[in-house]
């Protein structure tokens, strides 16, 4: 899963921290390919959640310091992603298929990072930056 220019918020903090999303993502899918996957999966998995959550945090904290109006709907699918993640991850752990969770990965996440970006996370950065300058 490669980052493209075109992701780009214009936030270089939010910017820089999607960029190691993407990256941890991309060891997921990698991970597949290696004879211990299961244990690289794991790790990349709940590695990734962890960082989502800290980078979530600095989103919400950027929302609250500019008093974005659409704080609630950001925040909610912050929380949902979360969940999301939560639950293949304790799927996986289940039924231990690393094509289940390849599938899942570059299904699901893939594309709610590809639209959450583009749209929520783009508008919040506008927001914020226009709120910076006034």
């Amino acid at each position: 899963m490669l980052w493209r220019k075109s992701l780009e918020t214009g936030n270089v903090t939010v910017d820089r921290q999607h960029k190691e999303i993407f990256r941890l993502v991309q060891d997921v899918l990698d991970a597949d390919a290696f004879s211990d996957r299961k244990e690289k999966i794991e790790s990349s998995l709940n590695f990734l959640s962890a960082y989502a959550v800290r980078h979530f945090q600095t989103e919400e904290a950027l929302m609250t310091e500019s008093s974005y109006p659409g704080y609630d709907n950001h925040k909610a699918q912050h929380v949902n992603f979360v969940k999301a993640v939560s639950d293949f991850m304790e799927a996986y752990k289940t039924d231990g298929s690393s094509v289940g969770v390849s599938d899942t990965v570059s299904g699901f996440v893939v594309e709610w990072l590809n639209e959450h970006i583009m749209g929520s996370d783009r508008e919040m950065a506008a927001f914020y930056k226009d709120w910076t300058s006034s």
